[in-house]
């Protein structure tokens, strides 16, 4: 059973779509939310799909746009973490409103932008009981860092201090057209360009454009400073080796700051759209499966 949904999270509504068993007894299934890469659009990268295999093993699950993308209101070019993260645990509060989830058994998969935001709010949040982050991100200052030359670094720099600067005079923040935060090397959109062919749900696929603000907040989000208070509930963590877009150290770093129960898989020889590929993504499948039955759980 597929419904559209609205959750209110910080007076915004929300937007999303929630899938459910047809029949399930109160309190019998577990509730995962799964949280977009950077685009915040519900309907992309598998997403749905996704959904659908989590109800055909008992679960009920969430997808959702980001605020001020696709179907929820919001302010167009705004995407900071902190409040990314409320939204998150609103959902999560959405999901224990659903009289057939157990409350006990919350889990979290994001990936890319969204695999940050999972190890920030399983860090902060008791009620997520398991998460999984994929291709994710530890540090916003060093991840901006790590995928700009030196001189493309100095210069984001100066353009959040100019931008800061105009706000207090005009209240709006410039907007950065598509690749301009997530810069990386010229394989990167070819790349995505031929993962994303593949992918259903995405023939009209619209990247989103986000703010020099924006850009700001993620400076100032670290999630690696939170995840030692995730045990002993459980994360696993999977990153791919030669990511130029949340590079593996980054994740890898996350990792070792971690208590048990914890897991780590850098996929060898993969870059960053390829966790989206139809062969990793069945295995990145089955790994999730396996640790969510173990950690969940799921029956």
């Amino acid at each position: 059973m597929e419904t559209k949904v609205f959750f209110n999270s910080d007076g915004i509504r929300i937007a999303g779509v929630l899938y459910e068993p047809e029949a399930a007894d109160n309190s019998s299934c577990p509730g995962i939310i799964l949280c977009q890469g950077m685009v915040g659009v519900k309907e992309y990268f598998w997403f749905p799909h996704l959904a659908r295999r989590f109800v055909e093993l008992g679960c009920v699950a969430l997808i959702w746009d980001y605020r001020g993308v696709g179907e929820s209101e919001g302010e167009p070019g705004k995407l900071y973490p902190q409040e990314q993260a409320e939204d998150i645990r609103n959902g999560l509060t959405f999901l224990e409103t659903n009289r057939k989830v157990d409350p006990e058994r919350l889990g979290l998969l994001g990936f890319s932008f969204g695999a940050g935001m999972v190890p920030y709010v399983a860090g902060v949040d008791e009620r997520v009981k398991c998460a999984i982050s994929v291709a994710g991100w530890g540090d916003g200052e060093r991840w901006m860092q790590s995928i700009r030359r030196y001189y493309e670094w100095l210069e984001l720099l100066h353009q959040i201090e100019d931008d800061r600067k105009t706000r207090i005079e005009t209240g709006k923040s410039d907007l950065m057209g598509p690749g301009a935060i997530l810069v990386g090397d010229p394989a990167t959109s070819a790349a995505r360009k031929k993962v994303m062919d593949q992918i259903p749900e995405m023939e009209n696929y619209i990247s989103t454009d986000y703010s020099l603000a924006t850009a700001e907040k993620l400076l100032e989000f670290k999630p690696i400073d939170v995840v030692d208070r995730i045990s002993p509930r459980a994360i696993m963590y999977i990153a791919a080796e030669l990511d130029t877009v949340t590079p593996a150290e980054g994740v890898i770093d996350m990792y070792e700051e971690t208590f048990e129960p914890k897991k780590l898989w850098v996929i060898p020889g993969a870059a960053h759209y390829d966790v989206y590929r139809e062969d990793l993504k069945e295995k990145i499948w089955e790994m999730s499966v396996e640790w969510f039955k173990q950690h969940l759980p799921m029956d």
